[in-house]
């Protein structure tokens, strides 16, 4: 795939400089990999307009330019100026998941955070406790409550930012006793639980009066997540969940009934009125609570209490009324808020957003008040200036209105996104393709033609709904495979935007009778053969195979999960060795991982063999070696079981023995593993919090983390023919390291030699696009990787002299002389594809003119050169080549 031209005297000289690099074994390289690391950087390249989600947005009252936004995975954002631009100021911090902040009234300056979400989501996180800022968001400061892991509502006393109140969940796939609320009346120095109600009974809200702070209002919930993907929590409802109240700042309480459901209640919204002391409301959910959608008029029903939905209070929670039976998939939203300056105006999130005058009696429902935002809202801020100035977050991002709901503005300038899965293309320059949370499969480029580089048109979408695994044909990318949720498989041609449904189904020996149900996952597997592109593997309970691009399939396997009774048990991660047809590696959502050397006919249970491996968790990924035939890494992710340690196993002999390889990683779930093409011993992982890398195959690893934000990366991608490693982060984008050619040539070889030049990756020379000049700077943009080639070398030691690094062409000439670090250590110099510089003209009084509007040195063409390297007496020597862009037609 690179050009490639001869000629004698290049031929010549490349001979004399040039080694193959062979594999190499995991103990032999040694370096200081944390200096040699930072060489590597992440660069963000979205996608912003499909959002990500927000749980929390809280304007300054005293200055509502000022906006913080809390997302579910994506960490703090912050404007200044209203939401023209955002800066993110939480990205340095140990956990990106927020589910809830609050500003002080009395020194907007001081911020709290709680982090962890309250959603219930299958995709959650966990948090780590709780943050404190004392200068706007600038610097913070654990304040402690880490077991908390997830935090509903944080309070801030109006007139004492030092008496703080938390809404804390706990754990959601466990039981604990880190459930409540908790108080600190010193700054989060000390904490107090001041409402405990059991180990599985947390608090999801919390309501102050607005004339009495000793008066609050909290909401007890009661939920343990399932251990499988799908909907709402099983068990979301329970005896102790309800509304409780307090006069006294927390000593005494009184859990509140009259008006309320008599049965067992789940997820309670609350919130009192700003401007009417004593008035509250509650959004309640109790099983029989039915999700009312746009167009259905719950209000003209028969109230019946029993079924929930919007309740009232004007005695300070003594008694209630019940105004209305909406309340939308309350685990997932269960959010109201009462306008500061009426408090008969409310709104409630969920899907969709609903708002009433009245008290909640009557709601105006859907487009007439969200317009044509996304839906799945999640957050609410009302100005307290000015009423009609209303900022709204969900699963679709940020959305202001200023004109109370008939008119909204779509913030598209922050990269939230939620990627499930990631891979890429072949074109050049290569687009990279995923799957959303709640927003679909999107495409794109991992680059722009455009000088200014990436910016959010560049993306296209290619499904709505979750979005999750893509696979593009390598030998055609104008073909694509996408799925959404619960394996639901289309064929995508580009050319003509015609789709084809594909999802395997069972087949029907007689007319009308009952077919077989195959089982999917809510994220399914698909993995395109690395041995013939249309061939297909698709993974539900049993393992599906496809010849012809998915237009038929056959069942290559029986019922490989645990517990085939089980209508969540699935397979959820397949892999097929590049060095063997038919040699596959599958794994389960109960704990299962299995292997067929024969393309299906027989297949081996390997569970038992796995010493030290946890007992029927998540298998989240398989992956088969690139160099050795008996290799694999399989990851088990054990946070539906309250596990938060990392688990990589690799076997090297089909799966005999296993050795248990996560020395160096912290708590945190483990997602991806990936094994480089051309190195053995190099590995990537993604895991809760970051990515890591290993130079030993495993034996160690270290975080890789130069410019990525603290993020969930749940999936990486190593591109086969530019060796870009690219991230898709759960909560902030896909983000790309440009170039790990040099760490594919790590080598005993480097160690021992006092200068080491490494072998250049080919570059194209780009063409260039016109882009319209009067664009401002309300918009999401990302820069392109450096334009020309990056000349990586090694220094075994300081030399006395800078580096001198001479460009040549074909012929022997001399096009470019650079210079770079002398001291020790890994170092890189970007070779900008221009000719030496003209000298200027030594004196003369239009020296600073010419300096002023000299223009650039001219550009070299594409062709091979060669790099010759001088360190001190050590001279050595590399090809490097410049291929020709072929971008076809660039005008608009």
């Amino acid at each position: 795939m690179r050009n490639s031209h001869s000629s004698i005297c290049f031929v010549v000289c490349m001979i004399l400089i040039l080694g193959s690099l062979l594999p190499h074994t995991a103990q032999a390289v040694q370096t200081k990999s944390h200096d040699f690391l930072k060489n590597f950087t992440w660069r963000e390249i979205g996608p912003a307009n499909p959002g990500g989600r927000i749980t929390d947005i809280e304007g300054v009252e005293s200055n509502p330019y000022i906006i913080y936004a809390g997302a579910a995975t994506g960490g703090i954002w912050k404007t200044t100026n209203a939401g023209t631009t955002w800066e993110p100021i939480f990205d340095d911090q140990p956990n990106a998941s927020i589910g809830d902040l609050a500003v002080s009234l009395s020194n907007p300056d001081i911020i709290y955070v709680g982090t962890g979400e309250s959603n219930n989501r299958n995709s959650s996180p966990w948090g780590s406790g709780m943050f404190k800022s004392i200068d706007a968001g600038k610097t913070w400061e654990f304040v402690g409550l880490k077991e908390t892991h997830h935090i509903g509502r944080v309070l801030i006393h109006p007139k004492n930012p030092d008496i703080v109140y938390v809404a804390a969940l706990g754990h959601l796939w466990g039981t604990n006793e880190e459930r409540g609320v908790y108080k600190t009346t010193d700054g989060g120095q000390n904490w107090q639980k001041v409402l405990y109600l059991d180990d599985r009974t947390g608090v999801t809200d919390i309501a102050m009066d607005a004339q009495d702070s000793e008066i609050l209002y909290v909401a007890a919930h009661e939920r343990l997540r399932d251990r499988f993907d799908a909907g709402d929590p099983e068990d979301q409802w329970g005896p102790k969940a309800g509304i409780y109240i307090t006069l006294d700042g927390g000593q005494n309480w009184t859990k509140a009934s009259k008006g309320l459901p008599t049965e067992e209640m789940g997820r309670i919204g609350l919130n009192a009125a700003p401007g009417k002391p004593g008035t509250v409301y509650a959004l309640v959910s109790t099983q029989q609570t039915r999700s009312y959608r746009r167009g259905e008029e719950p209000q003209e029903e028969t109230l019946d209490v029993n079924k929930g939905g919007i309740f009232k209070s004007t005695d300070y929670g003594k008694t209630w009324t019940h105004m209305n039976m909406h309340n939308n998939r309350p685990s997932y939203y269960s959010q109201i808020r009462v306008d500061p300056n009426d408090e008969n105006v409310i709104w409630t999130c969920g899907s969709p957003l609903a708002y009433s005058e009245d008290g909640g009696k009557t709601l105006i429902i859907g487009p007439e008040v969200q317009s044509n935002t996304h839906i799945d809202y999640h957050a609410l801020w009302i100005d307290p200036n000015n009423s009609d100035h209303v900022l709204v977050g969900g699963d679709g991002g940020i959305n202001i209105t200023y004109d109370r709901g008939k008119n909204w503005d779509i913030i598209t300038q922050i990269g939230l996104a939620q990627f499930y899965a990631i891979t890429a293309d072949m074109r050049k320059p290569y687009y990279v393709y995923g799957g959303l949370q709640d927003n679909g499969n999107w495409g794109g480029p991992s680059r722009s033609r455009r000088g200014s580089g990436i910016v959010n048109n560049d993306w296209f979408p290619l499904s709505n709904a979750d979005g999750f695994v893509c696979q593009i044909d390598p030998t055609d990318y104008e073909t694509v495979y996408y799925e959404t949720q619960n394996g639901y498989l289309t064929r995508l041609d580009l050319r003509n935007w015609g789709r084809a449904w594909i999802r395997p189904q069972p087949p029907r020996d007689k007319e009308g009778e009952e077919m077989e149900e195959y089982r999917f996952d809510w994220n399914s597997p698909l993995i395109i053969s690395p041995h013939n592109p249309h061939t297909l593997y698709f993974g539900g309970n049993k393992l599906f195979k496809s010849v012809s691009r998915g237009d038929s399939w056959q069942v290559i396997s029986p019922d490989l999960t645990a517990d085939p009774e089980s209508r969540y048990s699935a397979i959820v991660s397949v892999d097929e060795s590049p060095l063997k047809p038919g040699l596959i590696w599958a794994g389960t959502s109960d704990g299962n991982v299995q292997l067929t050397q024969d393309d299906g006919a027989t297949w081996t249970l390997l569970n038992d063999k796995m010493t030290g491996a946890p007992k029927s968790y998540w298998v989240k990924r398989v992956e088969a070696s690139n160099h050795v035939l008996g290799r694999a890494y399989v990851v088990f992710d054990g946070h539906r079981h309250d596990d938060q340690d990392p688990y990589i196993f690799v076997t090297e002999n089909f799966g005999k023995t296993w050795k248990k390889i996560t020395s160096g990683l912290p708590e945190g779930s483990v997602y991806v593993v990936r094994e480089d093409y051309k190195n053995p011993d190099l590995l990537f992982a993604g895991t809760e919090f970051a990515v890591y890398i290993s130079l030993d195959r495993g034996e160690t690893w270290e975080r890789f983390m130069n410019g990525l934000p603290t993020v969930p990366v749940h999936d990486l991608f190593i591109h086969p023919r530019d060796f870009d490693l690219i991230a898709g982060t759960h909560g902030r984008g896909a983000w790309i390291v440009d170039n790990i050619t040099p760490l594919q040539q790590l080598s005993p070889e480097m160690n021992e030699k006092d200068v080491y030049l490494y072998n250049i990756r080919s570059e194209v020379q780009w063409a260039r696009t016109y882009e319209w000049s009067w664009v401002a700077d309300k918009r999401f943009k990302r820069s392109n990787p450096p334009t020309g080639s990056m000349i990586y070398y090694h220094l075994k030691s300081e030399m006395p002299e800078p580096v001198k690094i001479a460009i040549m062409d074909i012929t022997g000439t001399v096009v470019r002389n650079l210079e770079g670090p002398k001291n020790a250590g890994l170092h890189k110099v970007l070779w900008d594809f221009r000719k030496n510089p003209p000298q200027e003209q030594e004196g003369g009084s239009n020296q600073s003119m010419q300096r002023r509007f000299r223009r650039p040195a001219p550009m070299v063409g594409p062709g091979e050169y060669l790099v010759q390297l001088s360190a001190g007496d050590k001279v050595v020597n590399t090809k490097l080549v410049i291929e020709k862009d072929n971008p076809g037609y660039l005008g608009r």
